[in-house]
């Protein structure tokens, strides 16, 4: 578990001068425990052993330990593909197995840790808020993970109205928050090497009052700062690319929980969703029947 999770899972159990200090850490993560614990006492407007207090609390002997442990966090965002490239060259020379039964075998790990890395508490939580036909749903994702955003969008739409997946330009996204206020709920997929576009839409979607629902890498997104819900996952395996499997995986448990609360409503919809396609492919067929018989 990174630091910043730490915070977030202590917050509730901290001191007001502690809590004050954990805000300021997570609101400018993971630069401010990068000063000096002076510098981070002053800028958070505690004395320096309040922020000492907080350190140990989160499970670091001393501020030399809790920095390092900020340094790494920042050495494993910045990890890209071609960082990887030549290590992963090294260890695939040396493997005894085959690529994809590594593949599998770390998929599987990651899968089976998911319920010690996101609570049931805090998914049911998200499952409540998404099948909650009242709200407005928005998805949003990176350059890779927008793909998850689409289709968890498509597969939502099935079960409820209201649902908006926001893609193309990043041009026209600023028209996309003219709808989001406080009765909306924003889901973000966004995994290192994290996307400024995405975390500055996600800061302005909370401005405006939105609940914020993120998935994420077990490092998180900067946008975890405006989130109230964060849903973590591993993205690590033998590729020299992250995976998002297991961020598919997320998604589709989540659409099958809401699928599960779903009123009679849900099930008209689907109902009536099943009606319109047989009916549209019942009348393609005919269409191209006469289009033969012209021919």
């Amino acid at each position: 578990m990174n630091v910043l999770e730490e915070l977030r899972q202590a917050l509730p159990e901290l001191s007001s001068r502690e809590a004050r200090a954990a805000r300021h850490l997570m609101a400018n993560y993971p630069m401010a425990g990068l000063t000096t614990v002076a510098d981070f006492a002053g800028q958070s407007g505690v004395s320096t052993a309040t922020v000492l207090r907080l350190v140990k609390r989160l499970g670091f002997p001393v501020y030399a330990d809790f920095q390092v442990a900020l340094r790494g966090h920042i050495e494993e965002t910045l990890q890209s593909p071609l960082m990887r490239f030549g290590e992963r060259k090294v260890r695939d020379e040396a493997a005894k197995s085959s690529f994809l039964a590594r593949t599998s075998d770390r998929l599987a790990e990651h899968f089976r840790a998911l319920p010690d890395l996101i609570s049931e508490k805090e998914f049911d939580k998200v499952a409540v808020l998404l099948a909650d036909p009242r709200r407005d749903i928005h998805l949003l994702g990176g350059r890779y993970s927008s793909n998850i955003a689409n289709y968890m969008g498509d597969l939502l739409i099935a079960i409820r109205g209201k649902v908006y997946p926001i893609s193309g330009q990043t041009q026209i996204w600023p028209q996309c928050l003219l709808d989001i206020g406080r009765n909306s709920i924003l889901v973000v997929f966004d995994v290192r090497r994290y996307q400024d576009d995405v975390i500055n839409f996600t800061d302005a979607a909370a401005k405006r009052g939105a609940t914020i629902v993120l998935l994420t890498d077990i490092w998180q997104s900067p946008a975890a700062r405006s989130a109230h819900h964060v849903l973590a996952f591993p993205v690590e395996a033998p590729s020299i690319f992250d995976v998002l499997t297991v961020g598919t995986g997320v998604a589709e448990a989540l659409v099958g929980a809401v699928a599960s609360k779903a009123d009679t409503t849900g099930k008209k919809r689907i109902e009536a969703l099943e009606d319109l396609r047989s009916h549209l492919a019942a009348n393609n067929q005919t269409g191209a029947k006469s289009n033969q018989k012209t021919r």
